[in-house]
């Protein structure tokens, strides 16, 4: 990577639990100062921000969030997948751990997630981070993925178990190399589905906390003039612009993007 910027080794916190009404939620943290809450794409986890959580650290309070049916957060907790769905859960673990005022970060579809948990309380977060996050318009790896279908074709236990092994080829092909459970890779077909892409687009454009956005140009699955025009739209911020670093700014860049954060005045109160 050129230029890349990280810490010499990464962070894997063992999850902390805390009880919502549905079961426990699983989150991760690290560091002091005022908070930080970020929310994995799909698949993934809390090891996503492995790199940038050690950069994090001397500044913030660090917690990174597992979704249901990802990572330590069992499906039963928070059973469903739209984002707005997904964004209820965030919130309520928010409260149950106290938080006031922290700031969201979300990469990818957690992007998508964040945007909809600071729609619906737009007073209660200091500020977004976009990371490599869809935008106005659908990316081309939603265009090119059949949701319905394949969430339909995957509801089926027998049909699912038979082509599972050629899902399973599909996300590496993906570049989803990570070690993903075959549990995990049906809700994201299934979270997939569920995402609304012309309600996201609407929930950006309402945004009025700042709002800071981080992409590269040779991200294979959002292409880069789709963050690049929220740079205009959305509320003020840093943007982190890289030219490699692929779908995954937070690792290749995370010492760039902690420097950034920390430099901002809407993390400081």
């Amino acid at each position: 990577m050129v230029g890349m910027s990280r810490p010499a080794a990464p962070t894997d916190p063992a999850p902390r639990f805390v009880e919502l009404a549905g079961g426990p939620a699983a989150y991760t943290e690290e560091g002091q100062g005022p908070p930080i809450v970020a929310i994995h794409g799909l698949p993934g986890s809390t090891r996503d921000f492995r790199w940038l959580g050690p950069a994090l650290a001397p500044h913030f309070r660090f917690i990174r969030v597992d979704l249901p049916g990802f990572g330590a957060t069992p499906w039963r907790t928070h059973p469903a997948y739209a984002p707005e769905d997904r964004a209820a859960f965030v919130l309520d673990l928010v409260d149950a751990l106290g938080l006031e005022r922290p700031a969201l970060l979300g990469h990818s579809m957690g992007g998508v997630v964040g945007t909809a948990a600071l729609h619906r309380r737009p007073e209660g977060f200091s500020a977004l981070v976009l990371v490599a996050s869809p935008g106005l318009v659908v990316h081309r790896a939603l265009r090119r993925f059949p949701g319905r279908t394949l969430s339909g074709w995957f509801a089926h236990p027998t049909r699912s178990k038979l082509t599972m092994p050629a899902l399973r080829r599909t996300f590496r092909v993906a570049g989803f190399r990570g070690p993903y459970p075959d549990e995990a890779l049906l809700h994201t077909v299934h979270g997939a589905a569920a995402v609304d892409m012309a309600a996201h687009a609407r929930r950006l454009r309402a945004l009025r906390a700042p709002t800071a956005v981080v992409w590269c140009d040779d991200d294979p699955l959002i292409e880069p003039e789709i963050p690049a025009a929220l740079d205009a739209l959305l509320p003020t911020g840093p943007r982190l612009h890289f030219a490699d670093g692929g779908h995954n700014p937070q690792k290749h860049y995370a010492l760039e993007l902690a420097a950034a954060l920390a430099a901002w005045p809407a993390l400081r109160g």
